[in-house]
């Protein structure tokens, strides 16, 4: 599909995965893309200029010893004029190679909305995907920590900064979703797919949206509710992992990855389920609900698991359903049916209702196989 975006520009704090997620887009496009940094140019600068230590450089990049406001301490950036001159020069070097034709991807601290328009501006003459890039403070620190050439404190002090009332075209967060499924969003919207569903985790701010719009009959306001914050919570704690179908802002779908399914073979099998999977009725077939259990699957094999498998009613309602798994792969796991989580057994009577479940299991190709 034709690339229509010429310069992807990223912009996080210290340690939100600018660089690593640079390195991955230039490695999932056919289109060859430059990554330039701030980090690069400021490689350029005699070391005497500037002072990472927590030291004065009076002319250069230094920090300075602060305290934010919620007395914790931190490290703001302070900038002399040979480092202005610097930063202006990383936009010159930007746009020239811009002009040039150069498929760009830009690896940048810059600090809210006044700094990121300055970069709007100078770019409006280019097809340009602005995206924010994040993590949840705490995993910045233990990541800063962890690099041992960041001065501690740099990333909170940046933390609130970067990123205030500043507006982007995607926003990510480096904690909470793979690298691939990062790379796959921003890939969305740079190939001229702006119209095609994005697949993404769950936000906390979903779920407002999921329980106005998915309230069945059979519930209320107050139990949906409950009940999404419980799959949140889960999801926090690794025990599921969440994905909504979206598109134009509207959520059309979900589904999960449960690791540790309630349905007992699943569960003394490692065998990890697709549960509580859901496309809007309005927009069933048109292969929304393929592309939900496809992007499930492969969550599934890059956390090493070569099965999975899901669980599907038996009357007419579940009759498009059952033939979209056994069109993907799925078969019966050979043992039978469950009625509430239970085992039936030959002569007795169940209610045809919802728990009562006939499960299939698929086994899954590694990709780099």
């Amino acid at each position: 599909m034709k690339m229509t975006t010429q310069i992807i520009y990223l912009n996080g704090p210290s340690s939100s995965g600018k660089t690593t997620l640079a390195k991955g887009l230039q490695h999932a496009f056919d289109e060859l893309f430059l990554h330039v940094g701030i980090d690069k140019i400021i490689g350029w600068m005699p070391e005497k200029v500037n002072d990472w230590t927590g030291g004065f450089a009076p002319l250069g990049y230094s920090w300075k010893q602060s305290v934010d406001e919620s007395g914790s301490s931190i490290q703001e950036l302070q900038i002399g004029p040979y480092a202005e001159k610097i930063a202006d020069t990383f936009q010159e070097v930007v746009l020239l190679l811009a002009k040039m034709g150069h498929h760009l991807i830009i690896d940048d601290v810059s600090f809210g909305k006044r700094s990121v328009d300055q970069w709007k501006a100078l770019l409006k003459d280019f097809k340009v995907l602005w995206v924010g890039v994040n993590a949840p403070l705490s995993v910045l620190e233990q990541r800063e920590k962890e690099r041992g050439n960041r001065i501690v404190g740099s990333a909170r002090g940046q933390f609130h900064k970067v990123h205030a009332d500043a507006t982007y075209d995607l926003e990510i967060d480096t904690h909470h979703a793979t690298l691939a499924e990062n790379i796959e969003k921003i890939k969305s919207l740079t190939s001229g797919c702006e119209n095609q569903p994005l697949l993404r985790p769950l936000q906390k701010a979903d779920i407002s949206t999921i329980v106005k719009r998915y309230c069945f009959p059979w519930s209320t306001p107050e139990k949906t509710t409950a009940l999404w914050n419980t799959y949140y919570e889960e999801q926090e704690s690794g025990i599921r992992s969440v994905v909504v179908v979206e598109k134009n802002q509207e959520i059309l779908g979900y589904g999960s990855l449960l690791r540790k399914s309630e349905y007992p073979f699943f569960l003394n099998s490692h065998i990890p389920e697709i549960n509580a999977i859901w496309i809007d009725e309005e927009h069933r077939r048109k292969g929304l609900g393929t592309a939900l259990i496809k992007w499930i699957e492969n969550l599934a094999i890059e956390e090493g698991h070569d099965r999975i498998g899901i669980g599907v009613g038996l009357y007419r309602d579940y009759g498009p359903a059952q033939q979209l798994y056994f069109q993907l792969g799925y078969i019966p796991d050979g043992n039978g049916i469950t009625y509430k989580g239970q085992a039936t057994e030959p002569g007795q009577t169940y209610l045809l209702d919802d728990d009562l479940i006939f499960w299939l299991m698929k086994r899954l190709k590694n990709k780099s196989l």
